[in-house]
């Protein structure tokens, strides 16, 4: 398994949006200058979708616990988490979770 093959780096660059969304409001008093991630600064919606996303990012970047199934698994969950932002955030900040399950099918189905 190769964990850097572009879905552990895309799962980071996830979390570190999602963080930064959530912390916005704690260090600056303007609304959140990206109009697709506004609703991320939401504790009830940010907190939990920037932990689950690190989460996922530290799974991808372990290859040693990283088997077939479990990627599969982890691109259904990511695809949960695609369907979840978007109906409570935007489609814009949920694009990524849809590619990052896409390239792990993508990707097991080769194999």
């Amino acid at each position: 398994m190769k964990p850097f093959s572009g879905n552990a780096p895309l799962a980071w660059v996830a979390a570190l949006g999602a963080l930064m969304a959530v912390l916005w409001p704690y260090f600056s008093a303007s609304p959140l200058p990206l109009p697709g991630l506004r609703n991320l600064s939401a504790p009830l919606i940010g907190w939990p979708l920037a932990a689950v996303s690190f989460a996922m990012a530290a799974w991808l970047s372990l290859p040693a616990w990283q088997s077939r199934d479990r990627l599969l698994i982890c691109a259904g969950f990511s695809l949960c988490l695609c369907f979840v932002v978007a109906l409570y955030a935007s489609m814009v900040a949920a694009c990524i979770f849809a590619f990052i399950g896409k390239n792990i099918i993508y990707e097991q189905r080769r194999t």
